[in-house]
């Protein structure tokens, strides 16, 4: 067993043994003091940790995570660091007391071949230190830059420090190592660069130019925890709160965790190059300083825009340096006790819960009032069998069972009698819990909608929070910022399925598209920088750079500037311009004659011909940019407060919340506010499209705004709330006519709403002219058919799903066979593929329902058994082929691949009725055990009875039956044979060539 393979399950093992009955990740090691900094020396086997208040160098072995021995070393070991060549082990002493105390600040080398230690005596404070690849240390003194040899004992001053000052000795009590010692430093794997955290600034030495450079140090709250990362070539790091690329002599900040707290001694950070990963601990603002009032969160996230993949629960706070073990097994951190031992590359093996599905959807209508489920399934990621429970915020929204051990599958129940008066989407919230698993389980959505018929649209399910849409001006798509996986998601316009998904900075905000409309930009809330994205490849291109402390959270682009509205770490905010020849960003010296000072929540419009930009501020200030000055010409204040909706036309008209602004953004209209709170607004040529909302769970309105009265024509209700804002982002856009004019996007409290391009013409009553089997299109139907219904004005829209199990209204529509609710796979205006209920039987009555009424009443007979063998099959040039297939080949029956004496075929057909197990309509079939027919059906070829193997439903299908029988050897020869599938009262014949 080789080295590395006995240190990871050496650690994995003090793991499991520390953590068996605390559902926490990770081992404390206490080392009675305060730790203040570690060192990993693999070769050795060991962590030293600086114990800064008991003055000594605890030695941790990594086998079992044990402190063996200590070794003394002078008072208040604050930093440390292990030579690359592995030989010397040099300890920095911060021991500044005031007057009448006398100064100890040294350096100690610790010769780990020899044992031999020697004390250098510091005119300063050593704050931090950190070896490069030449085997010569940086320190870093409250005054300045040395370059120090731990072999000659020699110092090298390479710089000043002006304006860092140490914190002084001593201090009040219920201080840690991070606040007293003033400084962190770390270097890259290939020790070529070294980047350091003080006070007052940042910096980075370059080994090879023995050059220290100044990175600055803008920061609203303060750069804590405390603690710098690197990953392996010195182009990214960590330093607190932030992420920052390394290129030139200027530094960006590429992310930043979430609404960090600044805490200094809370928390830490480690970055795995070889997995493009980071581990860290940020305590959010609102905690305790000592973090007690949260459990302790470790979270994993992307290493360029710091996306959450999983956040696993500590035992106790980190508190400064990490360090990743070479094979990326083990991260051994400074936390509260001591050390925290976190076996990271071995999660498999520790117990972790979360469910397959982000969202269950569930849409109910008029037509089907029926207690509605559907399954969710709770698994542990490594396989293990892990303790769960579930706990719903609605009593109308049960799980049953509501715990057990993964993986387990568990129903979801809804009684649609308890949101009978919400005719909107209501979202039920489902906490997962475990006493066992390490992880903090995501919680699941589950969205009920009951809607009426008369109700518009289609929704379309999409997880997560979504915040901004925007239609493609010149291409048959469209996009949606999905905020908390830092995502942009494409979907094609006509098919309404997603085709990509971009990356963008941390915390996305907004889009725009460049008046050339070749490029996507996203703003960012918690990155420097504005995403950037080509919009004929959707590859990611060079981003857009922000002064340092701006976050750009609003942009737009005009015929004669890009813009964007930024958020500054600073007294006051700002509107910066683009660069596209640099991609950087400037602040403007001033908006025309105005000051340069915006509201933190300011969104910034462009009209399509590029004339100008409207910039809307939550204070109820308005300005406006005009292109052909390239300057800010209008400045307003007509109202207390703005929010909702925004828009800008072509024709010198534009839309803040309730209110229509003209050329000059004077307050021409107010619309309505009777259907609620303004959500979307989209001009159309010389009209408006606008959307409102009473609320997330109400059904929301469209209408089409008079730009000349401002009044509102066929308000019309949608089947779900549109988005609306809230006091961190108070503009929302939520409508998007597409290019095309085929269908009108509305961002909504599920995902997406389609809606007709013409959703309020009026729609003629529906009308049933035939109903047949879909397999063959005859007349017989059986239970659990799939069938087709032909006539006129069935749907006013085209509208697939794939959805499971099958909704039982689809494009507003909803059908019913004696009251029972129909599932369906398809509808348009002449056309519906759907599923005849299991329940149906004998006589019975279909009715249709739409928004342009119900539809006659149309009798039919269902029969028990109705078979009918599908006609999708293709071979080259030939369709309509039946759906039998030769298990020899796996490959359809045809002319040129003829049955054969002794062959087993599948014949997949529907209309076989009723089964064993019994199947929910609308379901998928089961596979384990497989659902048999009730009645077996007879199959002959030639008149000689085949042996049927098998007759029932096809696993994972909806509908659809299979027949498995082997063909006898004295079946008749010949180019058509006769094949009669015969059930109940009724048959079915196909001709086939059979051959010897």
């Amino acid at each position: 067993m080789n080295g590395k393979s006995w240190l990871m399950i050496g650690a994995l093992a003090c793991f499991l043994a520390g953590a068996a009955s605390a559902g926490t990740f990770g081992k404390v090691v206490a080392i009675g003091g305060h730790a203040s900094d570690l060192a990993l020396d693999e070769a050795r086997g060991v962590v030293y940790v600086a114990n800064f208040t008991a003055n000594r160098i605890e030695v941790m072995s990594l086998s079992d995570a044990s402190v063996q021995r200590s070794i003394n070393v002078p008072p208040q070991p604050g930093a440390l660091a292990l030579s690359p060549d592995g030989r010397i082990l040099l300890v920095a002493h911060v021991s500044n007391f005031q007057a009448p105390s006398t100064s100890n600040n040294a350096l100690t080398v610790i010769n780990l071949e020899t044992g031999e230690k020697q004390t250098f005596v510091m005119g300063f404070p050593p704050l931090g230190l950190a070896f490069g690849i030449d085997n010569r240390a940086l320190i870093v003194t409250t005054s300045d830059f040395l370059l120090f040899d731990p072999i000659l004992g020699t110092t090298q001053v390479l710089d000043t420090v002006a304006g860092v000052t140490a914190k002084t000795l001593p201090v009040a009590p219920a201080n840690f190592p991070p606040q007293i010692i003033a400084a962190s430093v770390a270097a890259s794997a290939d020790g070529m660069r070294i980047f350091g955290l003080t006070d007052t600034i940042r910096f980075r030495y370059d080994v090879d130019l023995k050059r220290v450079v100044s990175l600055g140090y803008v920061a609203v709250p303060a750069l804590g925890p405390r603690t710098v990362s690197v990953n392996r070539e010195g182009s990214l790091y960590a330093a607190g709160w932030g992420l920052f690329q390394s290129k030139g002599i200027q530094d960006t900040l590429v992310a930043q965790w979430r609404n960090p707290s600044g805490a200094l001694n809370i928390g830490s950070h480690a970055i795995d190059s070889e997995r493009r990963l980071i581990y860290a601990q940020i305590p959010e603002a609102g905690e305790q300083a000592t973090g007690t009032s949260a459990t302790p969160i470790l979270m994993i996230a992307d290493l360029d825009n710091l996306a959450i993949r999983e956040k696993l629960q500590l035992p106790e706070n980190l508190a400064g340096k990490s360090v990743l073990s070479s094979d990326g097994g083990t991260l051994y951190s400074v936390s509260d006790s001591g050390v925290l031992v976190l076996p990271v590359g071995s999660l498999g093996r520790i117990p972790r819960v979360i469910a397959t599905q982000e969202d269950i959807l569930i849409r109910g209508n008029s037509c089907d009032r029926r207690v509605a489920t559907q399954e969710l399934t709770i698994v542990d990621p490594g396989g293990n069998n892990t303790a769960f429970s579930i706990v719903s915020s609605d009593t109308a929204v049960t799980v049953s069972p509501s715990s057990g051990l993964t993986p387990a599958t568990v129903k979801i129940r809804i009684d649609p009698s308890s949101f009978q008066n919400q005719k909107g989407t209501i979202t039920t919230t489902l906490t997962i819990r475990s006493a066992q698993a390490v992880n903090v389980p995501p919680t699941v959505r589950v969205l009920t909608n009951l809607h009426d018929p008369d109700q518009r649209g289609t929704s379309v399910n999409v997880a997560g929070k979504l915040v901004d849409l925007l239609a493609d001006p010149t291409r048959d798509r469209f996009y949606i910022v999905r905020q908390d996986k830092n995502q942009v998601l494409v979907f094609d316009g006509s098919t309404y399925a997603q085709i990509a998904v971009l990356r963008t900075g941390n915390t996305p905000t907004q889009m725009a598209i460049t008046f050339d409309r070749r490029y996507l930009l996203v703003g960012n809330d918690n990155s420097q920088l504005a995403s950037v994205f080509d919009l004929e490849t959707l590859e990611p291109q060079a981003p857009i750079v922000f002064p340092g402390g701006h976050y750009p959270r609003s942009l737009a682009s005009s015929g004669g500037a890009i813009l964007a509205a930024s958020r500054v770490a600073g007294p006051k905010h700002t509107i910066d311009r683009v660069d596209w020849s640099t991609r950087s960003a400037v602040t403007l010296p001033s908006l025309g004659v105005y000051e340069n000072t915006v509201a933190l929540n300011t969104v910034l419009v462009a009209t399509p011909n590029g004339s100008s930009i409207m910039a809307a501020q939550s204070d109820g200030n308005v300005l406006l940019y005009n292109a052909n000055v390239d300057n800010f010409t209008i400045s307003r204040k007509d109202f207390t407060a703005l929010s909702g909706a925004f828009g800008a036309s072509s024709y010198d008209a534009f839309v803040v919340g309730n209110y229509l602004l003209n050329a000059s953004l004077v307050p021409a209209r107010k619309f309505e506010s009777a259907t609620g709170d303004p959500s979307g607004f989209a001009f159309v040529d010389q009209f408006g499209l606008r959307t409102t909302s009473a609320g997330s769970s109400s059904p929301g309105v469209i209408q089409r705004a008079d730009l000349n009265s401002g009044d509102g024509a066929r308000a019309t209700r949608m089947v779900e709330s549109p988005l609306l804002g809230d006091p961190t982002f108070a503009f929302t856009r939520t409508l998007a006519p597409l290019y095309n004019r085929s269908a009108i996007i509305n961002l909504t409290t599920s995902g997406f709403t389609v809606l007709s391009w013409n959703y309020d013409a009026a729609v003629a009553p529906p009308r049933i002219d035939r109903i047949v089997n879909a397999a063959d299109m005859t007349s017989s139907v059986a239970p659990g058919s799939l069938i087709s219904l032909f006539g006129r004005d069935l749907s006013p829209v085209n509208i697939a799903t794939s959805e499971m199990p099958l909704p039982t209204a689809l494009g507003e529509t909803c059908l019913t066979v004696n009251g029972i609710a129909v599932p369906m796979l398809f509808v348009s205006p002449s056309q519906i593929n759907a599923q005849m209920p299991f329940q149906a039987d004998g006589n019975v009555t279909l009715i249709l329902r739409t928004p342009g009424g119900v539809s006659d009443n149309f009798n039919l007979s269902v029969l028990p058994g109705a078979p009918s063998v599908f006609r999708s099959g293709t071979a080259g040039p030939d369709t309509g082929i039946p759906t039998m297939l030769r298990d020899r080949n796996g490959e359809l029956v045809t002319q040129s691949n003829p049955v054969h004496w002794s062959d087993v075929i599948t014949i997949y057909l529907t209309g076989l009725g009723r089964t064993s197990p019994a199947v929910e309509t609308g379901v998928p079939a089961p596979g384990d055990p497989p659902a048999s027919v009730l009645v077996m059906p007879s199959v002959t070829l030639g008149g000689v009875p085949l042996q049927v193997n098998f007759a029932g439903l096809a696993p994972g299908q909806v509908g659809v039956y299979q027949i498995n029988a082997t063909v006898p050897r004295n079946v008749p020869l010949g180019m058509s044979v006769p094949l009669t599938i015969s059930q109940s009262a009724s048959s079915t014949v196909l001709q086939v060539r059979v051959v010897e």
